[in-house]
């Protein structure tokens, strides 16, 4: 009686598997991607942080108490910085960073996205990213940048 060798019988199977698996992966999700018709793991965590009621992008975060309030004034000067940041050739996303950077709590940055919301009308952490790939001017910054304000802001004191 001949024994059955497990991937030398499914060989074909395994390789066909393989190569459906990576053509996937690196062909077609990037390109489901590029034009919007999947999400990308980074638009996949601002979605994931926008519906977190825990969120510092919450902008009722900053309510529980013992935050330390920033000024009016200051957080007017960072709502300009922040609005005027996108243009229609180049977006300063170093000046987008900067504003994060003068920020020291979560609770600054619900703050922030508190007035922004009341000055703007307008969600911080879902106009950051603005529309997708065919939504030009109003693309704004990618969801790579927007994970790496995320990313800064998670390393940030509670208060």
């Amino acid at each position: 009686m001949a024994q059955s060798n497990f991937l030398k019988d499914n060989s074909s199977l395994i390789i066909g598997l393989v190569v459906i698996y990576f053509g996937y992966n690196k062909v077609i999700k990037p390109i489901l991607e590029s034009v919007g018709l999947q999400k990308s793991d980074q638009e996949l965590e601002i979605e994931k942080q926008t519906s977190n009621p825990g969120s510092p992008w919450n902008p009722n975060y900053w309510r529980k108490g013992g935050a330390t309030i920033i000024t009016n004034s200051q957080v007017q000067n960072f709502i300009n910085t922040i609005w005027n940041a996108p243009g229609y050739i180049s977006d300063d996303f170093d000046a987008v960073l900067g504003v994060f950077k003068q920020l020291k709590t979560k609770s600054q940055v619900s703050y922030l996205a508190h007035k922004f919301n009341e000055v703007k009308g307008k969600d911080l952490l879902n106009w950051l990213q603005g529309g997708g790939p065919l939504s030009w001017p109003a693309d704004r910054f990618s969801a790579d940048q927007v994970n790496q304000l995320i990313k800064y802001v998670s390393g940030l004191k509670n208060y």
